[in-house]
């Protein structure tokens, strides 16, 4: 059987293709910045490997490719969770617990429910193919259940991705909730929304053609909107760069911004800033300083802090300066004081000399870094860990 470029077969050829650079771009991305982006990619690889399946079967040339016969809903149900997953960790950053792996469990029962297919030999999966190879929505009623019946996971996967797509939304709605000014992550929660609106092209036609009588337009609306879907939201990520390689993406173009980037009007540098903006302000900086440690980078200004943060230059000098009573170089300092005393209280750290302590918390020299420390902590670095040392013996 040979392949027919039909407007189908080209566009799931186009969503797998797109689907799986992305994936991959995403997850090398993820790595390296430690990011939520990992779950993304991961997101678009199983989904591309469920729609290259699904084309595979529409095509019929499933059959030359038995070993991966079933695979495909493997890839799906793994798929289900992982938007929802992005989303938690995007926006509320909970810590890894055992029990979350629970999310695999439908996956898993698929595995254990379809094991004999699996186990069969090469033959044996392509006669299985033959007979059903001219009639797509037959290989997919997933026949070979052993403890469900004929359709069973082709529904239950659906309903499990619209499951997880309505926590997702209600998800969003608390975090909107509790966070209305959004501060440093207002690109990434308009991201978010713009993904669970792409997701509808999933859900919708399985519900709009569920009680059809004509099974072709059944599998298509099944599996060939998620083709559409897939598509749809790797184009848009394109032209989203930010969101695709990490929101620091552009901060590494130079070292400097240009300062035309960031002139205001004197308007716009007496702006006041009441206690609702400064504590807004605030939550923002805290967390950016907590999730990214941002003080960490050497040579570190307040024109980079200002594009981390997506608050202009002017107002976070004049909200250090009016509410925190602090230049930047001292706010940023303090921070970088703070992770040294985390460091010179570890143990492992204890051959560190204190050169190597100061450029570890993002001081270029000692000098700035015993200056700094002793503005912060009243005391030099040295007699801090001397004080250390003694309460280390007593205890």
């Amino acid at each position: 059987m040979q392949l027919e470029l039909n407007f189908f077969n080209i566009i799931y050829l186009l969503s797998c293709s797109i689907g799986f650079i992305l994936g991959l771009v995403l997850l090398t991305f993820g790595i390296k910045r430690k990011s939520t982006s990992i779950l993304l990619g991961l997101s678009f690889l199983f989904l591309s490997y469920a729609i290259l399946l699904a084309g595979l079967i529409d095509s019929g040339l499933i059959i030359h490719f038995p070993n991966l016969f079933r695979t495909g809903n493997v890839a799906a149900l793994i798929y289900s969770f992982l938007p929802f997953v992005y989303i938690q960790y995007s926006l509320f950053q909970p810590k890894f617990r055992v029990w979350h792996l629970i999310h695999l469990l439908p996956a898993m029962i698929f595995i254990i429910d379809f094991m004999p297919v699996f186990l069969l030999d090469t033959a044996d999966k392509v006669a299985m193919i033959s007979s059903q190879v001219n009639d797509p929505s037959l290989i997919v009623s997933y026949t070979q259940s052993r403890f469900f019946p004929d359709n069973f996971h082709t529904e239950f996967r659906t309903i499990l991705i619209s499951i997880y797509w309505i926590i997702s939304v209600i998800l969003v709605w608390k975090y909107k909730n509790k966070n209305p000014q959004l501060g440093n992550k207002q690109i990434l929660f308009r991201w978010i929304q713009t993904y669970l609106f792409f997701q509808l092209i999933i859900i919708a036609p399985f519900y709009l053609t569920f009680q059809s009588s004509n099974s072709d337009l059944a599998y298509k609306a099944v599996h060939f909107s998620g083709a559409l879907m897939n598509l749809g939201t790797g184009i848009f990520l394109l032209y989203f760069p930010n969101i695709l390689y990490g929101t620091n993406f552009y901060r590494k173009k130079s070292s400097a911004f240009d300062k035309e980037d960031f002139q205001t009007s004197k308007d716009e540098k007496s702006v006041e800033i009441d206690h609702e903006k400064a504590e807004e302000l605030s939550k923002t900086l805290d967390e950016l300083l907590k999730t990214q440690k941002v003080y960490l980078r050497k040579g570190y200004s307040v024109y980079d802090l200002a594009k981390d943060s997506g608050i202009p230059h002017y107002l976070l000098s004049q909200f250090m300066n009016q509410h925190l009573g602090v230049s930047f170089p001292e706010f940023i300092n303090k921070a970088r004081v703070i992770h040294s005393c985390e460091l010179l209280d570890q143990a492992q750290t204890e051959n560190y000399t204190l050169e190597a302590i100061g450029e570890l918390s993002g001081f270029s020299n000692r000098n700035s870094f015993s200056s700094a420390f002793k503005k912060v902590t009243g005391k030099s670095p040295s007699v801090y860990l001397k004080e250390r040392g003694s309460i280390r013996d007593e205890g």
